[in-house]
């Protein structure tokens, strides 16, 4: 009686899966020149790639899309195969905020799922921001599909790397709080001054007014998903957590980036089992764009012993 129990249950679970799927909307935007799709877990997760070899995977943060590595592209496929992925609801997808799976859980389950649904055997996962984050929350639960991690200043909003800087609790609120504005920005038809407030916030005063116009329209391409940032609550991560990861890690910070988030780093190379650890001179949190060489050839120096 039991054995059937289970196997009913089973199949409920299953039947709900598939009706999910089935019942996932088609694409209804256009993908750009150049872009492919890749369908996982009833999305289609847009990508761009040069280059042939091991395989490169590049995860970008918020509010940014596939474009934002352009400039490291051509420098890291002389070698290899480089994939640069936008995350479900940016750029290409013109999302409104509203509907969807928005979440560090399901950005982490699509990684995986287009890593293993890409068939390059293991890769090198690269993750800048919040897709730094997202690379540590996918390593952790699928181990077989990653060669190395980078992290560039990922472990922003994730409490084991945060508690050790006493001033997290008061950072976290202010970014909660800056993500609240910029979003009643929005809601109220003013995206441009939503992004230039939030910018300005994030980046430093002035940041908004010069920005080159293309910047700022791939911006206004994702500024919805600072609502999504807004109400996501990313599943509990510890020490011991990161100290499963068995790949290989390089951890880069920017020389001029705010000091919390050398911190983060700190907290996270404490946990791993095996680190490197390199300082992008010349730049910020924005290190993939404002020293594309500095950051692709540290990534290169890395990755080339694996």
């Amino acid at each position: 009686m039991m054995w059937r129990a289970s196997l009913a249950t089973v199949m409920t679970v299953a039947t709900v899966l598939l009706t999910s799927c089935a019942q996932t909307p088609p694409r209804t935007w256009e993908l750009p020149v150049g872009a492919k799709a890749l369908r996982v877990n009833g999305y289609d997760m847009a990508y761009v790639e040069r280059g042939a070899g091991q395989a490169i995977v590049l995860v970008h943060g918020s509010p940014l899309d596939y474009r934002y590595f352009a400039g490291i592209m051509e420098p890291l496929s002389a070698k290899y195969r480089v994939i640069s992925v936008s995350l479900r609801h940016y750029y290409p997808e013109p999302w409104d905020g509203k509907g969807g799976a928005f979440s560090m859980r399901q950005h982490a389950s699509d990684v995986a799922a287009f890593v293993r649904a890409l068939g390059a055997g293991p890769v090198h996962l690269v993750g800048h921001s919040r897709g730094g984050s997202l690379a540590l929350y996918a390593a952790t639960a699928n181990p077989d599909l990653f060669r190395t991690l980078t992290i560039a200043e990922g472990g922003n909003g994730m409490s084991a790397f945060e508690s050790a800087d006493p001033t997290a609790a008061a950072t976290a609120q202010r970014a909660q709080q800056q993500l609240a504005n910029a979003v009643a920005m929005f809601e109220r038809g003013k995206v441009d001054d939503g992004l230039a407030y939030y910018l300005d916030e994030i980046a430093g005063p002035g940041s908004w007014k010069a920005l080159a116009e293309p910047g700022r329209q791939a911006l206004r391409g994702n500024a919805w998903t600072l609502k999504g940032m807004a109400s996501d609550r990313f599943d509990p991560y510890s020490c011991a957590d990161a100290g499963r990861i068995a790949s290989p890690v390089l951890l880069l910070g920017g020389e001029k980036s705010p000091p919390q988030y050398g911190k983060y780093l700190d907290a996270m190379q404490s946990c791993l089992r095996k680190s490197e650890r390199v300082l992008i001179r010349n730049a910020g949190h924005g290190m993939p764009r404002q020293n594309p060489d500095g950051f692709s050839e540290a990534i290169v120096a890395f990755i080339s012993k694996y």
